[in-house]
């Protein structure tokens, strides 16, 4: 017997596909906009299925993650790139190769030419009292210390056959600024470089961030605000996998390129709960700016996303 109520689940599926369809019909340039019926996708933001797929990402992947993949300095480019996750910002740290030899001065001083710093995507924890550059190159400052200590903890539990998601995230956390979200933002990159492409847990574990744990609320029927961290998140995840995996068509599950895994059932969750709100008439999230569209409030949740960073 399922865990989830059948509308629900429905609903939960009926997103993903929608919104795969219209990354397709709009990559295609065969099909003028809006690429769907469905008025909600149509006026608010929201995530790719795929978070490689999101266009922070992809440029991510293509001149960072990619040319690194197989090199120590992947990690420290990794955690730099996120903890900023803006395309500029990249640029920046590429041109003056902080990437590889970070300065704190040389950073704040570089970055901070730019019109725009760093992401408005989701909420950073840094300093108190630091504005945003100053605060996350601190972070960063902190964790590039630590560096060879963290790869060499990594090595180890590759040499041992343990490489896992949920160490390396437990690893990430023991430092400062380091919270659960930005973790496994971290996380999710390694998972595609030999740190973590063998991890032996990328189908079973997940960090449920509080719209996953709210997705899965609303799929089983329990108060919105459950939130026990000791309840089995993982495990009703896994379940929601083996559910999408045969409901979902073909083209959205088997893609060659694109692994359909537990961070797209984590992801979907928490956009399927934002997709719900406005569905139940419960809330709203970020819209999609036209011209003269009066401004919405967005929703700001400390440690998660507050809209996709993907442009439809």
């Amino acid at each position: 017997m399922s865990l989830f109520i059948p509308e629900e689940l429905n609903r939960y599926c009926y997103w993903q596909r929608e919104r795969e369809s219209i990354r397709i019909k709009k990559e295609s340039g065969d099909v003028p906009g809006p690429w769907t019926d469905d008025k909600i996708l149509q006026d608010f933001k929201f995530c790719q299925v795929f978070r490689e797929d999101d266009r922070t990402t992809r440029w991510f992947k293509s001149h960072i993650r990619e040319n690194l993949r197989n090199d120590e300095d992947v990690l420290m480019a990794t955690i730099i790139f996120r903890w900023f996750n803006l395309i500029e910002t990249g640029r920046t740290l590429i041109e003056n190769n902080l990437l590889h030899k970070w300065d704190r001065r040389k950073a704040i001083t570089q970055i901070t030419k730019q019109p725009k710093w760093i992401t408005g995507a989701y909420i950073i924890k840094t300093p108190n009292g630091m504005d945003k550059v100053t605060g996350v190159s601190e972070c960063v400052s902190h964790i590039w210390k630590a560096r060879e200590s963290i790869l060499s903890r990594l090595h180890e539990l590759l040499a041992k056959g343990e490489s896992s998601l949920e160490a390396t995230w437990l690893i990430l956390r023991d430092y400062p600024y380091m919270g659960p979200f930005m973790a496994y933002e971290v996380v999710t990159d390694l998972r595609h470089t030999y740190l973590l492409e063998n991890a032996k847990d990328i189908m079973t574990w997940a960090n449920a961030g509080p719209g996953a744990m709210r997705g899965l609320n609303r799929l089983t029927g329990r108060p919105l605000d459950y939130s026990r961290k000791s309840h089995p998140w993982c495990e009703e995840m896994q379940e929601l996998y083996k559910e999408a995996v045969v409901r979902l068509p073909s083209w959205v599950v088997q893609r060659n390129d694109r692994p359909y895994e537990m961070r797209e059932i984590e992801g979907g969750l928490c956009e399927f709960d934002k997709y719900s709100r406005i569905y139940k008439g419960e809330g709203r999230t970020r819209s999609i700016y036209r011209p003269n569209d009066l401004p919405i409030v967005e929703d700001l949740i400390e440690g998660e996303s507050k809209y996709g960073t993907n442009e439809r």
